[in-house]
């Protein structure tokens, strides 16, 4: 028997540079070794900047800022809010034909995501590719509150303390899956707790 993916859950394609871009900005908030390994096989034409999320402690010769070409001009924040910000002002001074490539697990991408919304950047500019952790970021739908990095089917919600069930709807707005209370029906009566997405 096979499963059948729900409609609403994002399919992330392998990655591969856009040949139409004429600039192109990779946000890598997670290493994926054999990705970094042949990210540059096919190095884009036009200007390319590489802003990762990387911990400033590691060495220089570690991580995705490696052994990159010459001009690909990397850029690195030590956090994923410093890297959203940087992205941020990177796409406000973005030209036309900027493609972008986000690379990390779904919450980093979906965060990432809406700051490609602000500027308006079109379904066919943004190019997600999930690696990392399977945890997945949780909407209340209770308090509107995302509690981030769930990996069990129950979860209690960070902002009103619920114990949601994490369903398999993903909102792209959101970004974010769907988290109900779990005993609202019948009170106290809850399945067991299972680690689901690793």
């Amino acid at each position: 028997m096979t499963t059948s993916r729900i409609k609403s859950q994002p399919a992330y394609s392998p990655f591969e540079w856009d040949r139409g871009g004429r600039q192109h900005i990779l946000f890598a908030a997670a290493e994926d070794p054999a990705l970094a390994r042949r990210l540059f096989e096919w190095p884009p034409l036009g200007e390319t900047v590489v802003l990762s999320v990387q911990d400033p402690q590691a060495p220089a010769t570690d991580g995705w800022l490696a052994g990159l070409p010459s001009g690909v001009e990397p850029r690195s924040a030590p956090r994923l809010d410093a890297a959203l910000q940087q992205l941020d002002h990177l796409l406000e001074h973005a030209h036309m034909g900027a493609r972008l490539y986000l690379v990390g697990d779904e919450d980093a991408i979906w965060q990432a995501s809406r700051v490609a919304d602000r500027w308006g950047m079109g379904a066919d500019a943004v190019h997600r590719h999930r690696v990392g952790t399977q945890a997945r970021p949780v909407f209340c739908v209770h308090c509107r509150v995302t509690t981030r990095h769930v990996v069990t089917n129950i979860v209690e919600c960070d902002g009103c303390g619920r114990a949601l069930f994490v369903r398999d709807h993903f909102s792209r707005h959101l970004g974010a899956y769907m988290g109900f209370q779990v005993d609202a029906e019948a009170p106290g009566e809850r399945p067991a707790v299972e680690e689901i997405y690793r």
